[in-house]
C-alpha cells in the first residue's frame, strides 16, 4: 500500500471496523487467506478515501494513478474518479485532466476552480509595463561659418535628430523560480 504514513490518523478507524462482527466473513482457517482478506478490506477503504488525491511522484506512479498530463479518459474505465470530479473537468461521459506540465500547483477554495490552469511561465514587457522615464540627448554643434566680408560673425548649425540606439530582443522573461520536476497524478480508483 503506497502512502500509508499519510493515512496513519485513520488506524483507528480501521482498527474499528476490522473488529467490528458485521465486518468479518468466513475465509477459512489459513493465516494467508485471513491476512489477504483483511489486505483487501483495508485496500478498499483507503482507495475510497484517496480517489481524486495528487500526489506528486519521483517515479512514474503505479497502477490506479493517472498523470495530470492534459489526457482524455473516459467515464466506464475510471467510474470512480469520475464522479468527484466537477463539471468543468467533464465532457459528455469524458474527463479530461489538466496538464500539470511546467505548472505551480494553488490553493482555491471553490470546487469548480479545482484543475483549472492558468497563468504563464513567462513574460514580454510591453511600453505601457516599463517604468516612466525619459530619454535627453542634446545634439552637438556641428560646424561654425565666420561669414564673409568685414569683422567675423559666428554662426551655428545644428545636427538633425541622433539615434541613441536600440538594443534588446523582446524575448520573454521566465519569471519563475528555481524548482525541481515531479510527475503528478491523481488517484482514479479501481478500475473496472
Amino acid at each position: 500500500m503506497s502512502l500509508d504514513v499519510a493515512l496513519l490518523p485513520h488506524a483507528g478507524d480501521v482498527i474499528t471496523t476490522l473488529a467490528s462482527d458485521e465486518t468479518w466473513e468466513q475465509v477459512g482457517d489459513d493465516v494467508s487467506d485471513i491476512v489477504e482478506a483483511c489486505k483487501e478490506l483495508v485496500e478498499n477503504w483507503y482507495s475510497d478515501m484517496l480517489i481524486g488525491s495528487v500526489f506528486p511522484w519521483l517515479s512514474t506512479p503505479p497502477a490506479g494513478w493517472l498523470i495530470l498530463d492534459g489526457s482524455t479518459y473516459s467515464e466506464n474505465d475510471y467510474p470512480e474518479l469520475f464522479a468527484v470530479l466537477d463539471a468543468v473537468l467533464k465532457s459528455g461521459s469524458d474527463f479530461t485532466l489538466p496538464d500539470t506540465e511546467q505548472a505551480f500547483p494553488f490553493g482555491v477554495l471553490v470546487k469548480a476552480d479545482a484543475g483549472l490552469v492558468v497563468g504563464s511561465n513567462t513574460l514580454n514587457l510591453t511600453e505601457a509595463q516599463m517604468p516612466a522615464h525619459t530619454h535627453t540627448e542634446i545634439p552637438p554643434i556641428v560646424g561654425v561659418d565666420v561669414g564673409g566680408a568685414g569683422p567675423p560673425l559666428p554662426s551655428a548649425t545644428v545636427g538633425g535628430a541622433i539615434s541613441t540606439g536600440s538594443t534588446g530582443s523582446g524575448d520573454d522573461v521566465d519569471v519563475r523560480p528555481k524548482r525541481f520536476g515531479l510527475i503528478l497524478a491523481v488517484f482514479a480508483g479501481r478500475t473496472t
